[in-house]
């Protein structure tokens, strides 16, 4: 029995057409995915590479003040003293780097390792944590894997991809040859050594410290007012500061250029898609009139060219969507999880963001084709003479 308004004897009839316009939002649906994708990527590394992200810390510049024992352990009470503030240690800083990124080495004497990874909700998966008086270091994995590091292995000598694991940030790099013992997780991609040791190898005096402030759940402002405070009142630190987080606007920026570049790409694919359906379907005004003169109403007849619409961008959406998250799989599997550097293939926003381009395309298209046919009465367009 024939069915005028078949959807399928359309498509299998005019395969071409159907095809064009198929791959134009499969690989519209691609590379929006594969953006999406490398966008989230990047986002969440810079993210990870500021573990200092949920701390206060005062960094003392002047080499005037000497901090002996007892006024180290007078300004420890001072800052512990206030109530958004849980802890303060001693620490330091150096870098190494993933993708380009650099990432932070917390240098701490032992003791305080442990109470600093549980602010950051670090974990460690395998091996033990440095102890003092060692060149040991213990790194997120994604570090080690970066540079084709491992448990018992040793930074300078060892590297798998020929990378120098460690540069010269914050007054110098991390001395001698650094044995991996330790391996960790979490968000914060971030290393751990010891204090005393690098304090001693490079004949750092006590006079120049900084104070890493773990606040209390939800004071972090709070405890960061309380330490400029200090340092104001306080003639010994007028040279401090307290660090300041510039993750927001990193990504802002970042957010912004992304949604710009799916405002461009939606626009395209809807602007070549509209153009093809309007040329399809504006070939087909007597398939349409003929439908019209035998009894179908122009409701019924603008329900077929959705659904068609429809269908075609459904399915060019899920196999452009597929596609990119098994060449996603794939890129993982074989290349990035072993350098560290793991893409993330799905996250909540990406379904919101993929979704609104065939949605757009749909509208968009058949709106040429409502008009044509309210226009348009079936005689004339039999005839043919519009």
């Amino acid at each position: 029995m024939t069915k005028p308004l078949s959807i399928w004897r359309y498509y299998s009839n005019n395969r071409k057409k159907v095809s064009i316009v198929f791959l134009i939002t499969f690989f519209g649906i691609f590379a929006q995915c594969v953006l999406l994708i490398d966008t989230t990527t990047r986002l969440n590394l810079y993210q990870a590479m500021l573990p200092l992200q949920p701390f206060a810390y005062a960094f003392f510049t002047d080499g005037n003040i000497q901090q002996t024992p007892e006024y180290q352990n007078r300004l420890q009470q001072l800052l512990e003293k206030h109530p958004a503030i849980s802890k303060a240690l001693l620490f330091s800083m150096t870098k190494t780097e993933i993708d380009g990124v650099p990432a932070c080495i917390i240098l701490l004497r032992p003791k305080d390792i442990k109470p600093v990874m549980n602010s950051m909700q670090l974990t460690l998966i395998r091996g033990r944590l440095p102890t003092s008086g060692t060149h040991e270091i213990a790194l997120h994995w994604k570090i080690a894997a970066y540079h084709g590091l491992n448990i018992g292995n040793y930074c300078d000598k060892d590297s798998k991809f020929g990378y120098k694991p460690f540069i010269r940030v914050f007054g110098g790099i991390l001395p001698g040859d650094n044995k991996i013992v330790g391996l960790l997780d979490g968000d914060s991609i971030v290393g751990f050594s010891d204090l005393d040791t690098y304090n001693h190898d490079l004949h750092f005096s006590q006079g120049s410290a900084s104070w890493l402030v773990i606040p209390k759940k939800g004071q972090l402002a709070c405890a960061k007012r309380y330490l400029a405070k200090c340092i104001q009142k306080d003639q010994e630190l007028h040279s401090s500061t307290v660090y300041e987080n510039t993750q927001n606007n990193i990504t802002n920026f970042t957010v912004m250029l992304l949604n710009i570049f799916f405002l461009i790409i939606t626009g395209v694919i809807t602007l070549c898609v509209s153009i093809l359906f309007y040329i399809y379907f504006y070939q087909r005004r007597p398939e349409f009139g003929l439908l019209e003169a035998l009894g179908y109403t122009r409701q019924m007849i603008v329900g077929k060219a959705f659904l068609e619409i429809t269908i075609i961008n459904l399915l060019g959406f899920c196999c452009g969507l597929l596609s990119a998250l098994l060449c996603g799989w794939a890129l993982n599997h074989f290349i990035y999880m072993e350098r560290g550097l793991p893409l993330v293939l799905w996250d909540q926003s990406y379904l919101f963001r993929l979704l609104a381009t065939p949605l757009v395309v749909t509208l968009i298209s058949l709106l040429p084709v409502w008009r044509m046919l309210k226009k348009v009465d079936p005689i004339t367009i039999i005839e043919g003479e519009v």
